[in-house]
């Protein structure tokens, strides 16, 4: 009978110590099942090109609207919207009868004048002969006293008259050099060379100062204003180099160089003017269009560069984050700060060293100490 119990217990506790070594078997496999499959990058030194992202609106620095200075109806207006034009090309003309009139009657004006001097300088003459005559007679008693002093009024009487007759006569001069002014601005010209932006007027109009007549814009002088934030205006400076796009040219980069930095913050939106200055040699771009671009601060040649979906973090404008990295084959998480970021990639200023694996995806099943299977 004791030999019978004996039995029984030493095969329950073999069944037993079956039933553990397998229970501890699935437990090996399921722990190795869970193992998450993960792009694992292994850190290394890098060069990254640091920007501050900028939009804004190209202007130009030459652009004029032209006025009429002289009342009249204007008889020729050839150009048309988006004309191009030189410098002191002519684009307008307005009728001129009236003032090609009013340059006739100056100089009908000078002509008298030159007469009265011409008179004057005939008295004047007579008057100085007449006093140095009165002169001689008073010595000998002919005249009296009364007559030389006479003499004398005369005489500087005709020296004022020709006074008065060179100043009629320079009077008329500048009346005619007004109409002939008058007469030249009924010819409109171009001040700059550039291309007409907008044509206010027609042939047949009557303008009078100051009537626009059109606005002129030189689009080789382009700019793009654009606002920086106060807290990149830091990294700025004159000359740095502005790539950029518009929505006129898909694919297409232009250039720009930053030019002025306005010295003061707006407090409404704590941002800043910034200046750049646009190559525009091939005139595609025009004065309105709408720019996206970045400004390039700095190159760092030895940066920690990780893809932006390899960091967690709740806001972008928070600097702290973490990201996992591959500790024995396990995840682990390891806290980090970001710097500057471009083109999706994020600079990792502290937390991550060259050679740490770190896994370069975000997944729900990646978390501390989970098993990690790089994947090939």
């Amino acid at each position: 009978m004791r030999n019978s119990v004996l039995l029984i217990l030493l095969v329950l506790g073999a069944a037993m110590t079956g039933c553990g070594k397998r229970e501890a078997a699935i437990a090996v496999r399921a722990s190795e099942s869970t193992a998450v499959t993960a792009r694992v990058l292994t850190v290394a030194p890098e060069s990254f090109l640091a920007t501050v992202r900028v939009t804004g609106t190209l202007v130009s620095r030459s652009r004029v609207e032209v006025k009429a200075e002289v009342i009249g109806r204007i008889t020729r207006f050839d150009k048309e919207e988006g004309a191009h034009v030189e410098a002191g090309e002519a684009v307008a003309w307005v009728d001129d009868e009236n003032y090609q009139l009013s340059v006739k009657q100056a100089e009908t004006a000078v002509k008298v004048a030159e007469a009265a001097l011409e008179r004057a300088l005939l008295v004047e003459s007579h008057s100085g002969s007449e006093l140095e005559r009165a002169g001689n007679l008073l010595k000998s008693g002919g005249i009296t006293d009364k007559d030389l002093k006479a003499a004398q009024l005369a005489e500087r009487d005709s020296a004022a008259q020709v006074t008065i007759a060179k100043a009629q006569i320079d009077q008329a001069h500048a009346t005619l050099d007004l109409a002939r002014k008058h007469v030249r601005d009924t010819v409109i010209r171009s001040p700059i060379a550039g291309e007409i932006q907008h044509k206010a007027i027609n042939p047949g109009a009557y303008v009078e100062a100051p009537t626009a007549l059109m606005t002129i814009v030189d689009n080789s002088r382009l700019e793009l204003e654009c606002s920086v934030a106060s807290a990149d205006l830091a990294a700025l400076r004159a000359g740095q180099r502005v790539p950029f796009t518009v929505n006129s040219y898909p694919g297409k980069t232009f250039e720009g160089r930053i030019v002025e930095i306005n010295p003061a913050v707006d407090q409404e939106t704590r941002s800043a003017k910034v200046r750049v200055q646009v190559d525009n040699s091939g005139r595609k771009l025009k004065a309105g269009m709408f720019a996206q671009g970045e400004i390039l601060t700095q190159m760092d040649t030895s940066a920690i560069v990780v893809p932006g979906n390899a960091v967690y973090r709740d806001d972008r404008s928070v600097k702290s984050a973490y990201v996992f990295v591959v500790l024995d084959g396990k995840a682990a998480r390891r806290d980090v700060v970001v710097g500057r970021e471009r083109d999706s990639k994020l600079e990792i200023v502290n937390g991550l060293r060259p050679g740490d694996r770190l896994i370069g995806e975000q997944t729900i099943e990646i978390a501390e100490g989970v098993r990690i299977q790089p994947r090939s």
